[in-house]
Order: C-alpha cells, then sequence, then structure tokens
C-alpha cells in the first residue's frame, strides 16, 4: 500500500463528515411535505362535500318520486310540517303505502342537514342544505327547496 498524502487524507475526512443531511435540509423537506398533506386534505374534504350534495340530491329525488307514487292512490300528500326522521307521519304513510321501502335520510342527518317538509295535502315542500355549490339549479345553505 503506497503512502497517503496530506490532501488524500483532508479528501476523506471531509466526505465522511458530509454523509446525511443537514437541519436545514430536514426542516424544508417536512415544511414541503405538510404543505402538500394540508393541500391534499382540503381537496378531499371539499371532494367529500361534493359527494353527499350529489346523494343528498338523489335522496331527495327519491323522496319526490315516492310522494308521486303516494298521491296516485291517496288522492292527496301526506299532511304534516316538520323534519322527516324515518319515523315522522310522512315516513310511515310512504313506507306503508308501498310507495318506498325506506325513507332515506340527509346523508350527514345532523342537527342542520336534515330534510324538512311542509304540506296541507294538495302541494309539499321539501326543504334541505347543501355543504357546496356544485349542484346546478341549488346553492350553498339551507334556503333550497323542492316541490313537485
Amino acid at each position: 500500500m503506497g503512502k497517503i498524502t496530506k490532501n488524500q487524507l483532508m479528501d476523506e475526512s471531509w466526505r465522511r463528515t458530509r454523509t446525511g443531511f443537514t437541519l436545514l435540509e430536514l426542516l424544508v423537506s417536512v415544511a414541503i411535505i405538510a404543505l402538500l398533506a394540508a393541500i391534499t386534505m382540503i381537496g378531499i374534504g371539499e371532494i367529500n362535500a361534493k359527494k353527499r350534495d350529489a346523494n343528498r340530491i338523489a335522496r331527495l329525488k327519491e323522496i319526490n318520486n315516492a310522494l308521486n307514487l303516494y298521491i296516485n292512490t291517496a288522492i292527496q300528500y301526506p299532511v304534516y310540517e316538520g323534519v322527516i326522521t324515518g319515523s315522522d307521519p310522512v315516513s310511515t304513510a310512504l313506507e306503508n303505502s308501498d310507495s318506498i321501502s325506506k325513507t332515506p335520510l340527509d346523508p350527514l342527518n345532523s342537527d342542520q342537514h336534515v330534510f324538512t317538509y311542509s304540506s296541507d295535502g294538495t302541494t309539499f315542500r321539501i326543504g334541505f342544505c347543501l355543504e357546496t355549490n356544485s349542484i346546478k339549479g341549488y346553492s350553498k345553505g339551507c334556503g333550497n327547496k323542492i316541490s313537485p
């Protein structure tokens, strides 16, 4: 084996101490990953809200169709004013008449996210809330209504 020069020794020691990442590099990497994760979570939350809104509209159409089947045999809509809970007079009337097997509820079914029903027997109105503006003809918030 040959003699090691001073320059070779310094080159080798510098390479040995320069392995791995500096603290600054690690912090920047973690910050970038955290930023990307936050952006992804926001996007997923928005997608889930749009999915729930689409599900809401599908459930409302199901109730609307059941009410239209019901009026064909009962000659009037169920008279009721309140929240559709699955055990309310509207749900019971629709299920007992075989217009619907089970009355669908709002996907969130929380205090704010419910279907409200109002009818005098000749017409009805169902109120509902949306989380986004993604459904054409309806807006974000609780001012949305459908009627026959």
